[in-house]
């Protein structure tokens, strides 16, 4: 996979989970499903693209968080709120990166493979507050919200492929995504529109900055490594997902 491969399939991603938040009853299983595939996703390439050592350690802890938390988000048991699990569960990912570090019987690179390490945890982590915001729109009919920054971030990856310099690229796919997504929110979520305004705003500039973040490693081009460069935007906007579901659903 080239470089200008991977903002395209950074927005098919995106547009899978738009998808799934269209498909009622069914909606949060699914959406468990496709956070956890991008979970498996990370995991897989993030030691590749932060040319980690150890790295089948650091794919089983990174996965395993980005699996576990989309399984719990929609599992959780009731005394558990559906955000104090995945903390907790990413508090459990960062002491598996301690002990797999203390398992490690050659302790090259010990302090940039634990940090990049924790903070795989925590972007795989990241990934279920889209199940949490689907689970949560699904119970108060909001679900449009969902789907409107689901299609916004899938807008901007798709034109962060455009081959265009950084700075016009940056401003054209936060332009048309943002808009995107003010656009859906306030005709098919009911949004009032300086709310839309900020919550495309936020989501356009969000994926456009973590895209060109993890873009900018030397090893972003290779095969595996670019898997990460389309999953990590996707999977952090999660979190805008579910505060626009928390405070305006």
């Amino acid at each position: 996979m080239t470089a200008p491969e991977r903002a395209p399939l950074g927005a098919a991603l995106a547009l899978l989970l738009a998808l799934v938040s269209l498909t009622g009853p069914l909606s949060p299983v699914l959406m468990a499903t496709s956070v956890a595939l991008f979970g498996l996703l990370i995991g897989i390439s993030w030691p590749g693209l932060l040319e980690l050592p150890s790295a089948i350690g650091t794919r089983v802890v990174v996965a395993g968080t980005g699996i576990g938390g989309a399984l719990l988000a929609v599992l959780v048991p009731e005394r558990l709120t559906p955000v104090s699990a995945i903390v907790m569960l990413c508090a459990v990912g960062i002491f598996a990166s301690f002990v797999h570090q203390m398992l490690r019987r050659d302790r090259r690179d010990l302090t940039s493979s634990l940090t990049g390490t924790v903070a795989g945890v925590f972007l795989a982590g990241l990934a279920a507050t889209w199940v949490i915001a689907q689970v949560d729109a699904q119970a108060s009919g909001s679900t449009a919200v969902v789907t409107a920054v689901a299609t916004g971030l899938a807008a901007t990856l798709l034109l962060d492929w455009t081959p265009l310099p950084a700075l016009p690229r940056f401003v054209l796919s936060v332009a048309v995504g943002a808009g995107l997504t003010c656009l859906l929110t306030v005709s098919l979520a009911s949004l009032a529109l300086p709310i839309a305004v900020m919550l495309g705003v936020a989501t356009a500039i969000g994926a456009s900055s973590a895209h060109l973040l993890v873009g900018s490693s030397l090893v972003a081009h290779e095969p595996v490594p670019s898997l990460a460069v389309a999953a990590v935007p996707v999977a952090t906007v999660g979190v805008l997902a579910h505060l626009a579901i928390t405070l305006f659903g």
